[in-house]
């Protein structure tokens, strides 16, 4: 399918630039971004995130990714010894800092924050050029007719919040009998609708990537791996069990997109990222990196310091011991009931 992009509008770039500058970004005369950030960010300033091809889409891909979770949880504090989530205004610095540093894809799941906040970011930014954006069409599909129609309102819906015509990935992720119970559905009707929104121009590639048993995962390879473009998987240093997966999906052709690289925080749960542990988020991603069959790691984030650290994780080489802090890590059981499919089935065995 051939690329399309949105025309800039004219004085565009003038009024881009002045935003950028307002809200702390100088521009270099070469048009790129430049942060005006404080010395505990500029030692990493000129640290990139390296690419890697994703799979049969040819695409050259950041190995890390923003997720979708980045947006609609409270996890930032809010100085009165609550949390709260992030404003659109953090959003445009975390996201411009994130493509200064050579990401190009950005992922959003269920709750609308994680398309409408990134959407109006990128707006602002005037950059949704320079990025591959992904939805996921979250607890719909059951395998049956009906399908076909939840697809294509998510999609539109998905579409308005992003403030686009099109979105570069649509992935088909959960049934309505959600975790830890989901399972396997017949995807023929959604690859029907799937079908129509790419000779629409609203989407370029799709993929899939559910709270299945990794079992149902070999299953789905076998019978749609040759249709769909990606899949996402759950793979961190606990849960490993994509491990097993990855070849079979490599053979496939199909780009792999990782998430949960904390399970949702719940690896770091009690840590003092601040004191001992610090660095330990980086160290993580870097553990899902070593892994060359994988393409894109996504994680969350909150904060700007949280998408610094992250995205430094690219091309990190973990010493002895980092290797031992991450073993104990893996050791230590995520009690979350959320998370029991995680436990249940992806622990490497």
């Amino acid at each position: 399918m051939t690329e399309h992009r949105s025309k800039p509008k004219p004085g565009t770039d003038s009024t881009r630039r002045q935003f950028l500058k307002d809200v702390g970004f100088g521009v270099a005369a070469s048009g790129m971004i430049e942060p005006l950030l404080d010395n505990a960010y500029s030692q990493t300033s000129d640290r990139k995130v390296k690419h890697r091809v994703l799979g049969k889409t040819g695409l050259s891909v950041s190995e890390i990714g923003i997720g979708g979770h980045s947006w609609a949880y409270k996890r930032v504090p809010d100085g009165k010894g609550g949390l709260r989530r992030p404003t659109v205004d953090e959003a445009v610095r975390m996201i411009g800092k994130s493509i200064d540093m050579g990401v190009n894809f950005l992922d959003s799941c269920t709750a609308l924050e994680e398309s409408s906040t990134p959407g109006e970011a990128l707006k602002r930014l005037g950059m949704r050029d320079k990025v591959l954006v992904s939805i996921r069409v979250s607890h719909k599909t059951k395998g049956i007719k009906a399908d076909k129609q939840e697809i294509y309102k998510w999609t539109e819906d998905r579409l308005k919040l992003w403030q686009t015509d099109y979105v570069d990935f649509c992935l088909l992720c959960n049934t309505e009998r959600d975790t830890p119970q989901s399972g396997y559905w017949d995807m023929s009707y959604s690859i029907e609708a799937l079908d129509k929104l790419k000779k629409q121009g609203k989407i370029r590639f799709t993929g899939f990537g559910c709270h299945f048993t990794p079992e149902l995962f070999l299953e789905a390879f076998e019978k749609f791996g040759d249709y769909f473009d990606t899949c996402s998987l759950p793979y961190n240093i606990r849960h490993r069990g994509a491990e097993k997966l990855l070849p079979a999906a490599k053979k496939k052709g199909l780009g792999i997109i990782t998430i949960k690289p904390f399970a949702r925080g719940a690896l770091l749960k009690d840590r003092d990222l601040k004191g001992e542990d610090a660095g330990l988020p980086r160290d993580m991603i870097a553990f899902v990196l070593e892994n060359k069959l994988v393409d894109i790691c996504t994680c969350g984030v909150h904060t700007l310091d949280q998408t610094i650290e992250n995205l430094s994780a690219s091309g990190v080489k973990l010493t002895p011991g980092q290797r031992r802090r991450l073993e104990k890590v893996a050791g230590t059981p995520v009690d979350v009931q959320e998370y029991a499919w995680l436990e249940r089935d992806w622990r490497y065995a």
